[in-house]
């Protein structure tokens, strides 16, 4: 079935699995929303950090130096629209981030997941490398993103060891099963080799293949009515990061959909509430204000 954007939904969620336990599940309260436009934010837009590649810079009014976080916007592998999540990165600023948002390359461009995982890490270089001009401090780096973007948040995160903290809201971690708990449909659709999974190469490079002793610290958030990648994804990555004693915490939120593609306002509304995008913010508070 399909919803929104031409994006394909199963007609079914996927069954819960067996461990999830009542701690990892989160009852949101989404009347109180983050504000659409927080004040005083300073907006670098369309900064060039590589050939034909811009990132748009949100920094907070304050002097000094600040934690840098890059967000990575998703997009299917197909788009990567650095405007993304305007909104939640203007809550992130003010709260005393630089926070930085990534066009990558896709499969419109005829990318791979390895271009797009060495435009993000090439954005981080450049930030890194004009610190002072963007008052960012180099040592103080987290990288987050949503779906295809936590996706590749993830895998710079196990890949980069200039990376501290990792947000994955309802990304994959092991693509050859993108699609379990879905409909037929969906099984159909993640099968044909024209899928932008396969012409991104993702499969070939799954997080969960990456997790080592001494990752960086996980955030992870999923929705248990996600009907484009199962709840099951961020569940492993996290079983995975605590086998090897790394740091990792996992929210799956009752009724919340995959973000702004979720099937209605009242599911996407759990994204942008006070409380989910505070737990985003102490997570990096914890790991990046030190």
């Amino acid at each position: 079935m399909r919803w929104v954007l031409g994006v394909r939904y199963s007609s079914v969620a996927a069954a819960g699995p067996a461990e999830n336990t009542p701690a990892d599940r989160l009852t949101v309260d989404a009347s109180r929303q983050i504000p659409r436009r927080p004040a005083g934010l300073r907006l670098r837009r369309g900064v060039v950090y590589g050939a034909g590649l811009r990132l748009d810079l949100l920094t907070p009014p304050a002097a000094g130096r600040h934690p840098l976080v890059v967000y990575v916007p998703g997009g299917g592998f197909v788009v990567a629209p650095r405007a993304m999540a305007r909104r939640e990165r203007g809550f992130i600023a003010a709260a005393g981030y630089a926070v930085a948002s990534v066009a990558y390359r896709t499969t419109r461009q005829h990318a791979t997941y390895a271009d797009g995982l060495g435009d993000i890490q090439s954005a981080v270089g450049h930030l890194i490398g004009h610190a002072d001009e963007y008052g960012i401090d180099p040592n103080r780096v987290g990288v987050w993103g949503e779906s295809a973007g936590g996706y590749l948040a993830s895998l710079t995160g196990l890949s980069d060891p200039r990376i501290r903290a990792v947000v994955d809201q309802f990304g994959a971690s092991d693509l050859s099963h993108a699609a379990d708990g879905f409909d037929r449909r969906m099984h159909a659709a993640l099968a044909n080799p024209r899928h932008p999974i396969h012409r991104y190469g993702a499969t070939g490079a799954n997080p969960i293949h990456l997790v080592r002793p001494g990752a960086p610290a996980f955030l992870l958030l999923h929705g248990d009515d996600d009907r484009i990648i199962p709840p099951a994804q961020t569940l492993a990555l996290h079983q995975a990061l605590c086998a090897t004693g790394a740091d990792s915490t996992r929210y799956l939120l009752a009724g919340a959909g995959h973000g702004r593609l979720a099937r209605s306002r009242r599911q996407a509304r759990q994204w942008t509430s006070v409380q989910v995008m505070t737990i985003i913010k102490d997570f990096l508070d914890d790991h990046l204000q030190s």
